[in-house]
Formats: C-alpha cells, structure tokens, sequence
C-alpha cells in the first residue's frame, strides 16, 4: 500500500483509466442487445442469439474470482492492464466475426476481460485512496456502471442504425488505448515483493459451479423444463462441485476464496447485501419496463421509467457522498439504504403514475447507497492480503444475485401469469392475449375487455415477482440489523498491510 503522502500525488490519472474501464465493461456486456435484430439479420442462427448475451455473462462471472486473486499476487496494474487487453481484443474479434459461433465465441472472450475489470478497478480504488477518500469516491464507480448500463442500449441502437452494428465494438479499441496509457504511467501500484502459487484447481472448481448455476438460470423453465435431465444434471453437477470445492480450499495454501472470509461478519453482511443488490436491481430493470407497457405505455415510456433509479445514484453522489464520508456511521446509511430499497420495490410493484416514478427513484436512492456503503467496508475491512479475493468474492455475489434471482422471479412471473390470463381471459382468446401482451400496439388494438384482461393480468404477475423482490430486500435488511458495521478507523484494515522495503506476511490460506 503506497504511503498517504505518496497516494495524494497523481492519483487523477490512475482513477480516471479505472472509471472509463469500469464503462467500457458494462457497456461491452449489454450494448448488443438493441444491435441484435441486425446481426441475426445478417447471420442468422436464431438458434444462437441468446448466447451472444449469455457466452460473455457467464464468462465475467466464472472468471471473477480467479482475478480476485491474481490481483492480490500479480499486482493490480498488471491484472487490470491484462482484463483490458483481452476485453479489446474480444471486442476487435467480435467486430470482425464472420459468423453466430464465430461471435459467440469472441464475445466470450469479452466477457472474461470484462469480469477481471470489474474486480482489478475495485481493488485499485481500496489500494489507490484512504478510508476517507473511499467514501467519496465510490460512489462515482457505481454512477459509472448504472449510467453506463442505462445508455449502453441506446447506445447500440443508434450506432447500429446510423452506421453498423460492428462499430458497437469498435468503440471499445479507442477509449481502452487511452485507459492503457494513463494505468501505465502511473508509480503508485508497484508489484508485490513475494511470489506465490495460485490455487488453479480450486478456480476451475470453482468455475464449474458458477457454470453450471449460471445454466440453469439461463435454461430452466425455458429451453428445458425444471425437471428435465439437463437442469437436474447441472443441479446436481453444481452440489458435486461445491463439496470438491470446499475440500481443495481447505488444504490449498493460497485458496482462490479463502475460507477464512465466510468467517467474518462484516464480509458476510456485505456478500448477502451484493446478491440482495443483484437481484433486486435486475428484477427493477427486467420487470418494471414490461409493468409499464402492460399498462398501455410506449417502449419510449417504459424507458423513461427507468430513468430515475439512475437519478437515484446522482442524487447519493452529489448530495450524500460527502455527508456520508463525514458522517464515519456506515450502518446508518445501510440500514437507510436497505429501508428504501424495501419501501421503493413495493411502490413500483402496487403505486400507479407519478407514485411510481418516486418509488423508483428512493429505489435508486437506496441501491445506491447499499452499494457504496458494502463495498468501501470490504475494502476497508478486508486485509490486504485477501483484498483482491473478497472484492472478487463480492463481485461474484452481485452476478449470481442478477442471474439466480432473475431466473427464480422470472419462473415465478411466467407461471403466475399464466394463471391470471387463464381465469381472466377466454379460452379461445388465450393465445392472443399472451402473444400481444408484449407489445403495447398489440395491446392498443385488442378489443377493450380483452385490452383489460390482459392489461390486469400482467399487472397483477408483475405485482406479485416485485413484492417477491422487495421480500429478499427485507432479507438484506435484517441482515444488516443483526450483523452490523463496525465505524471505520483512519487506518483502515491496517494489520495486514504491506510497508515499503518489507515482504507481506503469506499465511495459510483456506484454514486461517
């Protein structure tokens, strides 16, 4: 950890390289979902498609704790520079494909250098700033990936209709040369001084089980049915894994997630709080657009409804960062973060109108806050020998958190409708009221009862998977209440931090 005096010179550089990094990833994971009409135009393979998304989803989140790791023995610049490399090359692959498999396979390739930007970025803000400054400037890196998560379709769309949906990926090479030269320039993230082996069987291990979830999530109740061979399979494959997981944990000298960290509150509180975080905020971003153009709105107004869990995070980091940095009372704002996170879900999922948008934004408001406040106390609390394992660990909380909990409330929405289009509606008008229901110009030109039906039964599904949603943020809640934050020093997590001119201390990983 470079000294405090050393840390306030030429930080700038360094922070500004992680922030368009930090948007190049979140932008390279979602920007082809507008483009995606034109490349099954021009490549077909329909069959496909999906895992355009998937390949690099599951690749970010099999890949995240391996970086977790290789940044706290690799170095942080080293790990960072490598995750941009691949994600640039992914991205000049993916440009120059020539067909579905062929893209498919590139954008993996994305996916794996966006995973280790995610995790390197966080573990070079704890290395880059004091417990102070964390504060601070944290919430910007969780502005940075809701604003670019919000713009990156837009962003497709216009780039796909005004030039060629290869250009969504071309915009990548430029922006992450500026981010190489301005990481590279800076003296502030040195090597560590002692080498170590890398636990690789136990992130395989570990990759499999993330695989093997992240399919099920992506497949059940889908391409094949909960009970199928193929889902009990992977379930299975799953339990399998994590037993041989534990085991090579326990025995490895440096695990690639010590076990050590599921032993310490304040890791576990922020770990639940990530997957709270995950879920809660795709099901908002999945099911409120689809709850609005039930109700007769245009896309362009579904759209908009979103905007304010966006203004959401603006309002936290113009107006609370600095409050809550001088405040130095973390579980105060957890447990206010928690409460509108709570309270915001069940406005969006039973308030109409103008109700709704304000549910929306102290939704925003909340996410935010829990955001920042659970990731500066793992970077405060976590030593620095584990650092880059339990922001890799956190990481990977928020993407199973997306995936599984997406997946659960999706199951939930599809079968729930099904009943409440199956006793609202007639039973020869079944069909198409489920194919128009979609579609709110479908939905305009139904006849008004059916235009009804339809419209409730949406509304009454949707309502139900958003209370389900804003069940698990009680969870978090009372997670946070019964485990709470400890106030943080000036020093932060300082027992195990490295001094200059002297080697860090390596313990024995999985049993310490």
């Amino acid at each position: 950890m470079v000294n405090a005096g050393t840390r306030r010179q030429g930080v700038a550089l360094p922070l500004v390289a992680v922030a368009l990094a930090q948007f190049l990833a979140m932008v390279d994971l979602n920007i082809t979902a507008t483009a995606m009409p034109a490349i099954v135009g021009e490549f077909g393979r329909l069959d496909l498609f999906a895992w355009v998304t998937t390949g690099a989803v599951l690749a970010s989140t099999v890949t995240t704790p391996l970086y977790g790791k290789l940044s706290d023995v690799l170095g942080r610049k080293q790990v960072f520079i490598l995750a941009l490399a691949l994600l640039t090359a992914g991205s000049v692959l993916c440009a120059l494909a020539q067909s579905m498999p062929q893209l498919v396979l590139f954008r993996i390739v994305q996916g794996v250098g966006a995973g280790g930007l995610m995790v390197s970025a966080m573990a070079i803000y704890a290395e880059l700033l004091t417990p102070e400054q964390r504060m601070r400037y944290q919430i910007w890196f969780a502005t940075t990936l809701n604003a670019s998560a919000a713009i990156s379709p837009f962003l497709g769309g216009v780039i796909t209709d005004w030039i060629n949906w290869r250009w969504t990926f071309w915009l990548t090479v430029p922006v992450a040369l500026i981010s190489v030269a301005l990481i590279a320039r800076t003296r502030l993230l040195p090597r560590p001084e002692t080498r170590v082996r890398i636990d690789y069987l136990g992130a395989a291990l570990l990759g499999g089980v993330c695989t093997c979830l992240v399919l099920v999530s992506s497949w059940a109740g889908g391409a094949y049915a909960w009970g199928s061979p193929v889902v009990v399979g992977l379930g299975a494959a799953a339990i399998v894994l994590v037993i041989a997981w534990l085991r090579v944990e326990r025995r490895a000298e440096q695990p690639i997630i010590p076990l050590r960290l599921f032993r310490d509150p304040v890791l576990v509180v922020a770990n639940v709080q990530g997957f709270v975080t995950g879920l809660t905020m795709f099901a908002a971003v999945t099911f409120l657009p689809l709850l609005m153009v039930a109700r007769g709105e245009s896309a362009t107004g579904a759209g908009l409804a979103l905007m304010p869990l966006t203004a959401g995070s603006l309002i936290v980091s113009l107006g609370l960062s600095s409050l809550m940095a001088r405040a130095g009372r973390p579980q105060l704002f957890a447990v206010l973060g928690g409460v509108l996170l709570t309270g915001g879900l069940v406005a969006l999922a039973v308030a109409e109108g103008p109700a709704m948008l304000a549910g929306a934004l102290v939704f925003g408001v909340g996410l935010a806050l829990i955001f920042q406040v659970y990731s500066v106390a793992v970077m405060n609390h976590a030593p620095r020998r584990d650092l880059g394992s339990a922001i890799g660990l956190q990481s990977l909380s928020r993407q199973l958190g997306g995936t599984l909990g997406l997946a659960a409330l999706s199951g939930a929405f599809q079968a729930r409708l099904g009943a409440e289009l199956a006793a609202r509606v007639p039973e020869d008008q079944l069909t198409r009221a489920v194919t128009a229901a979609g579609d709110p110009e479908t939905v305009s030109a139904l006849p008004e009862a059916l235009r009804t039906a339809v419209t409730g039964g949406y509304g009454s599904a949707l309502t139900l998977v958003l209370l389900a949603a804003a069940v698990c943020a009680g969870v978090g809640l009372l997670a946070t209440l019964l485990l709470k934050l400890p106030t943080p020093t000036k020093k932060g997590s300082d027992h195990d931090r490295v001094h200059p001119g002297r080697p860090a201390a390596h313990h024995e990983g999985g049993r310490g």
